[in-house]
């Protein structure tokens, strides 16, 4: 009988997350074989069933070879897990770019499941060379509901995504968590440096690699004439400011520690900030300790500065420091961001429509995981508070950022 009744009880909120109603979302459906648990990042399990179907409950994909594991660091440890998706072949999805590589983002510290997703809509509007192209979906993982995620292309080196040399050109990942890549840290800042691609780097890539950053920083930190020089002969100058105009605009501390600070360069030429990543706890008040580390604003840590929306996150992060300090740098970010600031403004209108589309589903994800997630950071509890206090954070940091802009050029002046 309590068989009976689970599975009733299963079959029932399965239909209710997949009634494409208006305002519904696209559901990917999940079946690994013999229902085997997701227990692992490290270890695919492979010949798993996905299904995706469209608002419409029309069936859009389909295969059986599909591999899946779990994904993340901080993120997979909570009950709602994020997951890595490797097909056989290149496959769109949901009116995205073709790629073999996807995830599943569990935004389950983010209560308006929007801080990625809106992030990675600003990261489109820049300059940069490539940005992760996502959607909103259910999930239903072996029969079982996972509420709402976000479907999205993963960082990669490939045909449409990052679109370097897949021999000689490299994909760097400044992260303080060890994923098991060829791994170096910078010898000035001590940058914690990942070799993303290609995967088995000759030892001569790797020494190459090393001495270009080191260089980088030699003539960033040990000579303080040597700035300019860094920015029009050894970095991309344009892709930089976009890449911290990004972080900036979306509150996001998390490049101090640093942690999915991603860079690419082609053998020979010129280091190019991007694609960005990883904005969970971004749109936030924090408090940054001087290890980089956030630390939830609420609970007014001594000794840990605050940042708010009239604060200058990224200031320190990296290599901005002097990039910062440097005129013609400012020159640079100043111009980018006049050009962005009306598509950044334009996207807060987004914020409402995507809400309306995602509401039904945020609400059967608020039901599902109700009570288990201690909102350590993010002080809203509830979809619709968190959904609306994401566009006043986001309307005020639009607002603040010009301010700041010129009160670091002054600082600049000053200092010359």
């Amino acid at each position: 009988m309590l068989r009976k009744i689970t599975l009733l009880i299963t079959t029932l909120t399965t239909a209710a997350l997949c009634t494409h109603a208006k305002g519904y979302l696209p559901t990917v459906f999940i079946d690994t074989p013999g229902a085997k648990a997701v227990t692992s990042r490290d270890v695919w399990t492979d010949s798993c069933a996905i299904r995706v179907t469209a608002a419409d409950g029309t069936v859009v994909f389909s295969t059986n070879t599909a591999g899946i594991k779990g994904r993340g660091h901080s993120t997979f440890a909570k009950p709602k897990k994020p997951l890595a998706i490797r097909f056989d072949e290149r496959t769109a999805l949901l009116g995205m770019g073709s790629g073999k590589r996807w995830v599943l983002l569990a935004d389950f510290m983010d209560h308006s499941r929007m801080h990625n997703r809106l992030a990675l809509a600003l990261a489109r509007q820049t300059g940069l060379d490539w940005t992760p192209d996502c959607r909103p979906v259910d999930v239903v993982l072996n029969g079982q509901p996972q509420g709402l995620y976000l479907l999205a292309e993963q960082v990669r080196v490939a045909r449409g995504r990052v679109e370097i040399d897949e021999h000689e050109g490299v994909l760097l990942e400044m992260d303080r968590y060890d994923d098991g890549d060829p791994r170096f840290a910078t010898t000035v800042r001590r940058l914690p440096v990942n070799i993303k691609s290609p995967s088995k780097p000759s030892a001569e890539l790797i020494e190459s690699t090393r001495e270009f950053l080191d260089e980088i920083e030699r003539n960033l930190y040990l000579s303080s004439e040597n700035t300019r020089k860094v920015c029009a002969e050894y970095i991309d100058a344009g892709s930089f400011a976009d890449w911290w105009l990004v972080h900036e605009l979306t509150q996001n501390a998390e490049p101090n520690g640093p942690r999915s600070c991603y860079m690419h360069r082609d053998r020979n030429g010129k280091l190019k900030a991007g694609p960005v990543w990883d904005f969970d706890l971004a749109f936030i008040d924090v408090g940054l300790d001087a290890g980089g580390d956030l630390r939830p604003a609420r609970l007014g840590l001594p000794g840990v500065p605050l940042l708010t929306a009239d604060s200058l996150y990224c200031r320190r992060a990296l290599w901005f420091d002097r990039l910062l300090a440097c005129p013609a740098f400012i020159a640079v970010v100043e111009e980018r961001w006049r050009k962005l600031e009306p598509k950044a403004r334009s996207l807060a209108d987004s914020i409402d429509q995507w809400a309306e589309r995602m509401e039904p589903s945020a609400l059967a994800d608020d039901s599902l995981w109700q009570g288990q997630d201690p909102a350590r950071f993010d002080t809203c509890t509830t979809f619709r508070e968190a959904a609306a206090n994401l566009k006043r954070t986001y309307l005020r940091r639009l607002d603040a950022f010009g301010t700041l802009l010129r009160s670091l050029r002054e600082q600049v002046k000053v200092k010359r």
